[in-house]
């Protein structure tokens, strides 16, 4: 396995290419396609650090989440193992060989939830820049519910190795796996997959489905698009702008993340009206700009065990506080939302 990556404008929208992949449906997926998808996933399909490995010290037992009542069923331990003599939970399964690291049947993905983190960096490259954008989707089968939680870029963590910092670093000091756990301290819940998403590959999947549909709150213009108020249908350029923009928002970064997951939802609506060709030649625009551990039977099967997905979502937030520490802003949560969180997400 692959050591950790080394850390023109923010896209701050990783959604695309995830959205593309589990949104898209099973029909991407017929016999006339099959061979050209696999071979796309291969290209993209790149794995983290920790995947099909026993879960290390220090990822999930934060003293923090230690006085929640226990959950009723044992948690999935997602992209992990257990440890040397632990049993692992009902419903999970040891890795597959082969070129992907596969866990799951369609059953068993039906049963329990499933956790997926976006990953956007800030750069139009892969591997460079900071998470400029961090999304955690949680498919939660009891509730039928599709979750999405934005994660602020200044949330305030203790990164092991480099003190307290801003949780996008992480991505600069080790790329989608080191940025990919740290989130999981941050919320005390293994993530099942991740997809990284470059700058260039935002506008690429938002021009592929002929732009998107969203409802603008605000009149303002970054990077020379103008986006005015009311409905509005946006090219990929204009997506980026309505995406990352945070200045001109009274909300700030907050409201930033409620005009990404807007997005995000428009995407997911286009992504559904498209044929399988469609989805096939859109697949292999982004093969350049995206790598994920989802395998191509993996999208297949978690689209058919989660299809409540499309018509029941609800946006979450992150509670906290922007606090100016030793000359830099911060975005502070108070363990009691960080408890808040692992209780709704695990």
């Amino acid at each position: 396995m692959t050591g950790r990556a080394a850390a023109r404008r923010r896209w701050l929208l990783p959604g695309a290419a995830a959205l593309l992949l589990v949104a898209g449906g099973v029909g991407a997926w017929t016999y006339t396609t099959h061979r050209e998808v696999q071979q796309t996933g291969i290209k993209v399909y790149k794995a983290l650090e920790d995947d099909g490995m026993p879960l290390r010290p220090g990822v999930l037992d934060d003293p923090v989440f230690r006085a929640l009542p226990a959950p009723a069923q044992p948690p999935s331990l997602g992209r992990y193992i257990p440890p040397k003599g632990q049993a692992a939970p009902a419903g999970t399964s040891a890795p597959t060989p082969g070129p992907f690291i596969e866990r799951d049947s369609s059953a068993q993905l039906a049963r329990r939830k499933v956790h997926i983190l976006l990953i956007g960096n800030d750069q139009p490259a892969l591997g460079r820049g900071r998470g400029d954008t961090l999304l955690s989707l949680t498919f939660d089968p009891v509730a039928r519910t599709l979750y999405f939680l934005s994660i602020p870029r200044d949330t305030r963590i203790e990164l092991p190795g480099h003190g307290l910092v801003k949780i996008n670093a992480a991505y600069a000091y080790g790329g989608a796996s080191l940025q990919t756990t740290a989130v999981e301290r941050f919320l005390g819940v293994p993530f099942d997959k991740y997809v990284e998403v470059s700058l260039d590959g935002f506008v690429q999947a938002i021009d592929a489905v002929g732009g998107v549909d969203v409802d603008s709150a605000l009149d303002f213009e970054l990077d020379g698009q103008h986006i005015t108020r009311g409905r509005l249908h946006l090219a990929g350029e204009q997506a980026l702008a309505y995406a990352r923009m945070r200045h001109d928002d009274p909300q700030g970064d907050l409201g930033r993340n409620a005009r990404q997951q807007q997005v995000v939802r428009a995407l997911m609506r286009a992504l559904g009206g498209l044929d399988t060709p469609e989805l096939t030649r859109v697949l292999g625009r982004l093969s350049d700009s995206v790598r994920t551990n989802f395998s191509p039977s993996e999208v297949v099967k978690l689209r058919a065990a989660h299809a409540y997905m499309l018509d029941h979502q609800t946006a979450e937030r992150v509670r906290g506080e922007n606090r100016k520490i030793g000359g830099v802003w911060y975005y502070v949560v108070p363990d009691r939302e960080r408890q808040r969180l692992n209780l709704l997400l695990r």
